[in-house]
Protein backbone atom coordinates (compact mmCIF):
# COMPACT_ATOMS: atom_id res chain seq x y z
CA UNK A 1 0.00 0.00 0.00
CA UNK A 2 2.91 2.70 0.63
CA UNK A 3 4.36 1.91 -2.73
CA UNK A 4 1.21 2.84 -4.15
CA UNK A 5 1.00 6.12 -2.57
CA UNK A 6 4.84 6.73 -2.60
CA UNK A 7 4.48 6.10 -6.54
CA UNK A 8 1.37 8.32 -7.09
CA UNK A 9 2.59 11.41 -5.14
CA UNK A 10 6.14 10.67 -7.56
CA UNK A 11 3.73 10.95 -10.57
CA UNK A 12 2.26 14.10 -9.42
CA UNK A 13 5.22 15.53 -8.68
CA UNK A 14 6.36 14.89 -11.71
CA UNK A 15 2.98 16.18 -13.48
CA UNK A 16 2.89 19.44 -11.35
CA UNK A 17 6.25 19.73 -12.83
CA UNK A 18 5.79 19.49 -16.04
CA UNK A 19 3.12 21.89 -16.31
CA UNK A 20 4.20 24.95 -14.28
CA UNK A 21 7.64 24.67 -16.21
CA UNK A 22 5.56 24.61 -19.60
CA UNK A 23 3.20 27.58 -18.12
CA UNK A 24 5.94 29.56 -16.43
CA UNK A 25 9.23 28.00 -17.61
CA UNK A 26 11.88 26.36 -15.77
CA UNK A 27 13.39 29.75 -13.94
CA UNK A 28 9.99 31.07 -13.25
CA UNK A 29 8.70 27.95 -10.90
CA UNK A 30 10.04 27.28 -8.21
CA UNK A 31 9.63 23.96 -5.45
CA UNK A 32 7.29 25.56 -3.73
CA UNK A 33 4.84 26.24 -6.73
CA UNK A 34 5.35 22.87 -7.29
CA UNK A 35 4.71 21.32 -4.20
CA UNK A 36 1.53 23.86 -3.72
CA UNK A 37 0.00 22.41 -7.29
CA UNK A 38 1.03 18.25 -5.87
CA UNK A 39 -0.33 18.92 -2.74
CA UNK A 40 2.38 17.78 -0.83
CA UNK A 41 5.12 19.93 0.72
CA UNK A 42 8.87 20.90 -0.38
CA UNK A 43 10.39 18.24 1.90
CA UNK A 44 8.74 15.27 -0.34
CA UNK A 45 10.32 16.98 -3.94
CA UNK A 46 13.40 16.49 -1.85
CA UNK A 47 13.26 13.42 -1.17
CA UNK A 48 12.07 11.99 -4.44
CA UNK A 49 14.11 14.40 -6.82
CA UNK A 50 16.52 16.46 -4.66
CA UNK A 51 16.84 18.81 -7.12
CA UNK A 52 14.52 21.23 -9.25
CA UNK A 53 17.01 20.62 -12.43
CA UNK A 54 16.30 16.53 -11.36
CA UNK A 55 12.60 17.03 -11.88
CA UNK A 56 13.77 18.81 -15.31
CA UNK A 57 15.55 15.86 -16.82
CA UNK A 58 13.17 13.03 -15.58
CA UNK A 59 10.13 15.25 -17.52
CA UNK A 60 12.62 16.16 -20.50
CA UNK A 61 13.60 12.65 -20.83
CA UNK A 62 10.28 11.11 -20.70
CA UNK A 63 8.93 13.27 -23.13
CA UNK A 64 11.85 12.31 -25.47
CA UNK A 65 11.69 8.98 -25.03
CA UNK A 66 7.92 9.06 -26.31
CA UNK A 67 9.03 10.65 -29.13
CA UNK A 68 11.44 8.43 -30.27
CA UNK A 69 8.36 5.82 -29.55
CA UNK A 70 6.36 7.46 -31.79
CA UNK A 71 8.75 8.34 -34.57
CA UNK A 72 10.08 4.01 -34.32
CA UNK A 73 6.29 3.11 -34.57
CA UNK A 74 5.55 5.50 -37.46
CA UNK A 75 8.47 3.32 -39.78
CA UNK A 76 7.04 0.95 -41.72
CA UNK A 77 8.36 -2.08 -43.95
CA UNK A 78 6.01 -2.52 -45.77
CA UNK A 79 6.28 1.60 -47.17
CA UNK A 80 8.68 3.59 -48.94
CA UNK A 81 10.61 6.38 -47.68
CA UNK A 82 7.64 9.00 -48.74
CA UNK A 83 5.48 7.14 -46.97
CA UNK A 84 6.99 6.73 -44.08
CA UNK A 85 8.22 10.36 -43.96
CA UNK A 86 4.39 11.24 -44.14
CA UNK A 87 4.25 9.08 -41.24
CA UNK A 88 6.92 10.39 -39.13
CA UNK A 89 5.47 14.20 -39.77
CA UNK A 90 2.13 12.65 -38.73
CA UNK A 91 3.34 11.39 -35.25
CA UNK A 92 5.87 14.17 -34.65
CA UNK A 93 2.55 16.73 -35.00
CA UNK A 94 0.33 14.33 -33.14
CA UNK A 95 2.83 14.52 -30.33
CA UNK A 96 3.27 18.25 -30.28
CA UNK A 97 -0.95 18.78 -30.67
CA UNK A 98 -0.73 16.76 -27.16
CA UNK A 99 2.12 18.89 -25.83
CA UNK A 100 1.80 22.36 -27.48
CA UNK A 101 3.89 24.83 -25.16
CA UNK A 102 6.85 21.57 -25.26
CA UNK A 103 8.62 23.46 -28.23
CA UNK A 104 8.46 27.02 -26.86
CA UNK A 105 9.82 25.43 -23.14
CA UNK A 106 12.61 23.26 -24.87
CA UNK A 107 13.66 26.10 -26.84
CA UNK A 108 14.21 28.40 -24.47
CA UNK A 109 16.02 26.37 -21.98
CA UNK A 110 18.36 25.02 -24.47
CA UNK A 111 19.13 28.94 -26.18
CA UNK A 112 19.79 29.49 -22.76
CA UNK A 113 21.43 26.99 -20.65
CA UNK A 114 24.95 25.37 -21.97
CA UNK A 115 24.22 22.61 -19.32
CA UNK A 116 20.85 22.00 -20.24
CA UNK A 117 22.45 21.62 -24.01
CA UNK A 118 25.14 19.28 -22.48
CA UNK A 119 22.15 17.18 -21.36
CA UNK A 120 20.51 16.97 -23.95
CA UNK A 121 23.55 15.21 -26.26
CA UNK A 122 24.00 13.16 -23.18
CA UNK A 123 20.26 12.08 -23.76
CA UNK A 124 20.80 11.44 -27.36
CA UNK A 125 24.06 10.00 -27.25
CA UNK A 126 23.13 7.14 -24.37
CA UNK A 127 19.70 6.45 -25.57
CA UNK A 128 19.17 3.53 -26.56
CA UNK A 129 15.59 4.35 -28.14
CA UNK A 130 17.35 6.98 -30.26
CA UNK A 131 20.29 4.94 -31.06
CA UNK A 132 17.59 1.82 -32.59
CA UNK A 133 15.41 5.06 -34.59
CA UNK A 134 17.84 6.67 -35.66
CA UNK A 135 19.63 3.46 -37.24
CA UNK A 136 16.39 2.54 -38.72
CA UNK A 137 15.89 6.16 -39.88
CA UNK A 138 19.17 6.05 -41.40
CA UNK A 139 19.43 2.85 -43.17
CA UNK A 140 15.95 4.16 -44.99
CA UNK A 141 17.25 7.64 -46.30
CA UNK A 142 20.53 5.51 -47.54
CA UNK A 143 18.98 2.86 -49.07
CA UNK A 144 16.45 5.35 -51.28
CA UNK A 145 19.29 7.46 -52.54
CA UNK A 146 21.49 4.27 -54.11
CA UNK A 147 18.32 3.49 -55.25
CA UNK A 148 17.13 7.13 -57.13
CA UNK A 149 13.99 7.79 -54.79
CA UNK A 150 15.56 10.78 -53.51
CA UNK A 151 18.72 13.00 -53.78
CA UNK A 152 21.37 12.58 -51.75
CA UNK A 153 20.60 14.19 -48.41
CA UNK A 154 22.42 13.66 -44.89
CA UNK A 155 19.55 11.92 -42.57
CA UNK A 156 20.98 14.62 -40.09
CA UNK A 157 19.70 17.16 -42.51
CA UNK A 158 16.69 15.52 -42.98
CA UNK A 159 15.56 15.44 -39.06
CA UNK A 160 16.55 19.19 -38.91
CA UNK A 161 14.53 20.33 -41.51
CA UNK A 162 11.39 18.26 -40.16
CA UNK A 163 12.05 19.40 -36.74
CA UNK A 164 12.31 22.96 -37.81
CA UNK A 165 9.75 23.24 -40.02
CA UNK A 166 7.36 20.78 -37.32
CA UNK A 167 8.11 22.92 -34.40
CA UNK A 168 8.04 26.01 -35.58
CA UNK A 169 3.99 25.66 -37.18
CA UNK A 170 3.34 25.52 -33.26
CA UNK A 171 5.83 28.41 -32.14
CA UNK A 172 3.28 30.25 -34.69
CA UNK A 173 0.25 29.10 -33.94
CA UNK A 174 -0.33 31.97 -30.72
CA UNK A 175 1.10 34.59 -32.93
CA UNK A 176 -1.27 33.71 -35.89
CA UNK A 177 -3.87 33.50 -33.69
CA UNK A 178 -2.97 36.84 -31.83
CA UNK A 179 -2.38 39.01 -34.46
CA UNK A 180 -5.17 38.65 -37.07
CA UNK A 181 -7.48 37.47 -34.03
CA UNK A 182 -8.31 33.92 -34.96
CA UNK A 183 -10.33 32.07 -32.63
CA UNK A 184 -9.32 28.21 -31.30
CA UNK A 185 -10.84 26.52 -34.30
CA UNK A 186 -9.05 27.90 -36.44
CA UNK A 187 -6.00 27.64 -34.98
CA UNK A 188 -6.23 23.62 -35.36
CA UNK A 189 -7.20 24.55 -38.81
CA UNK A 190 -4.14 26.65 -39.11
CA UNK A 191 -2.30 23.55 -37.66
CA UNK A 192 -3.90 21.01 -40.07
CA UNK A 193 -2.67 23.17 -42.88
CA UNK A 194 0.67 23.82 -42.19
CA UNK A 195 0.74 19.79 -41.41
CA UNK A 196 -0.29 19.30 -45.10
CA UNK A 197 2.24 22.65 -46.42
CA UNK A 198 5.62 20.85 -44.13
CA UNK A 199 4.59 17.16 -45.66
CA UNK A 200 4.22 18.51 -49.51
CA UNK A 201 7.46 20.95 -48.72
CA UNK A 202 9.50 18.08 -47.27
CA UNK A 203 8.34 15.21 -49.67
CA UNK A 204 8.49 17.37 -52.63
CA UNK A 205 12.05 18.81 -51.49
CA UNK A 206 13.86 15.40 -51.77
CA UNK A 207 12.83 14.33 -55.13
CA UNK A 208 16.01 13.60 -57.26
CA UNK A 209 17.10 16.59 -58.95
CA UNK A 210 17.27 16.81 -62.48
CA UNK A 211 20.45 16.52 -64.39
CA UNK A 212 22.29 19.61 -65.20
CA UNK A 213 21.88 18.90 -69.10
CA UNK A 214 18.11 18.87 -68.49
CA UNK A 215 18.03 21.75 -66.45
CA UNK A 216 20.71 23.78 -69.55
CA UNK A 217 18.06 22.22 -72.05
CA UNK A 218 14.93 23.84 -70.28
CA UNK A 219 16.43 27.31 -69.76
CA UNK A 220 17.04 27.09 -73.12
CA UNK A 221 13.76 26.30 -74.31
CA UNK A 222 12.27 29.14 -71.90
CA UNK A 223 14.59 31.36 -73.51
CA UNK A 224 13.49 30.89 -76.95
CA UNK A 225 9.90 31.31 -76.41
CA UNK A 226 8.07 33.60 -78.23
CA UNK A 227 7.76 37.27 -77.34
CA UNK A 228 10.98 36.84 -74.78
CA UNK A 229 12.71 40.00 -75.28
CA UNK A 230 16.70 40.26 -74.74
Amino acid sequence: MNGDITSKTELQILASAEKLFLQKGFRSTSTTDIARDAGCNQAMIHYYFRTKENLFNRIFHAKFETVMDFIDRSLRDDKDIFGNLQCIIGAYFDFLSDNPRLSYFILEELAENPQRRKYVRTVFLASPARQQVYSRFRHMVGNAVRNGEIRDIDPIDLILDGISLVAFSFISAPIFSDLLGRDPGEVRAYLDHRRNEVTTLLLNGLRPLAPQSQVSEGQSRRQQRPGRTK
